[in-house]
């Protein structure tokens, strides 16, 4: 995609306004407004953003996520801390004709560390422990195996997957940035609508309805800044249910790299207090960051596969 600088554009077009006018009486066209006017007309620059995929080929991102929890109840405060490094991977198996992929999603490998209160540290090595501990159990088992197989249109839409099990958000938006069909401008806005399942203090099952919102904030030699909101539409009053919603309230930006069709990295952050959860004086506090870098292609990547365009 071929995109001029907005700043030399502007100036381009200052240039060509005042020396159309240069006959013209002083003060008949005001210079601000003939800025203002160039700037309109450079900003109308639309971008299309969709991801391009190499049939073949293996993509990594180094992932990590740090989080802590404190709970305060009946005067008593517990913190849990985490905090976890892999690398996710995507293997891509089929790109057909429409641009759209099937690849499979694993992670193959994790390190990981927990603290809760004054309880010992527990730490987990996948490349180096054999047995983990039973707190990394579950997450051990997922290391270097098929998590879900995966078919996404060219804007990031789910079309397919072989485990419906294994669709977690957690605030991130699924497992892909989906992208707007058409061509947007800077400022615009897509949304996803989403749903998420509470308990009340009766035990019943509530809907909240929420949504994801992406803004294109900016885009840089060729790389998109992609603003992130995880936004609660239901109308909620019961601390007890925000507390169950506190780690899907992200805020967050993308980089996208809009010429190569690539996510480049993810940074979400969580940032919530609830208080009343339990009863007076009973507190809770989250903070958490998830971060996702691209790293560089294998070496032995197979650069003779077919390519989306």
């Amino acid at each position: 995609m071929r995109v001029i600088h907005v700043a030399s554009l502007v100036f381009l077009l200052v240039l060509t306004a005042c020396a159309a006018r240069a006959g013209e009486p002083a003060g008949q066209k005001d210079l601000a407004a003939q800025l203002e006017a160039a700037t309109r007309r450079a900003t109308s620059q639309v971008y299309q953003l969709r991801y391009k995929w190499t049939q073949g080929e293996t993509i990594r991102w180094k992932v990590v996520h740090l989080a802590t929890t404190e709970a305060t109840i009946q005067g008593t405060t517990q913190t849990s801390k985490v905090r976890t490094l892999s690398t996710k991977v995507w293997q891509v198996k089929n790109v057909d004709n429409a641009g759209n992929a099937t690849f499979v999603h694993s992670v193959s490998d994790m390190n990981a560390w927990q603290k809760v209160s004054d309880r010992p540290e527990v730490r987990y090595d996948s490349t180096k422990d054999t047995v983990p501990p039973p707190e990394f159990a579950l997450a051990a088992k997922t290391i270097g195996v098929p998590i879900v197989t995966v078919t996404l249109s060219p804007f990031g839409r789910v079309i397919q997957r072989d485990k419906e099990a294994a669709k977690m958000d957690l605030g991130l938006g699924g497992i892909a940035l989906p992208l707007p069909d058409q061509p947007v401008a800077l400022g615009a806005e897509w949304f996803v609508p989403d749903e998420i399942r509470v308990r009340t203090e009766s035990g019943r099952s509530k809907r909240i309805k929420t949504r994801m919102v992406y803004t294109l904030r900016s885009v840089k030699t060729g790389i998109a800044t992609i603003g992130v909101q995880k936004q609660v539409l239901t109308p909620v009053n019961d601390p007890r249910i925000k507390s169950q919603l506190i780690q899907q309230l992200t805020r967050g930006e993308v980089k996208f790299d809009v010429d190569a069709g690539r996510l480049l990295s993810r940074r979400i952050d969580w940032d919530e207090t609830v208080v009343g959860f339990r009863g007076a004086g009973s507190l809770m506090k989250y903070l958490a960051r998830y971060t996702e870098q691209l790293l560089p292609a294998p070496a032995t990547a197979d650069k003779s596969t077919k390519t989306t365009r």
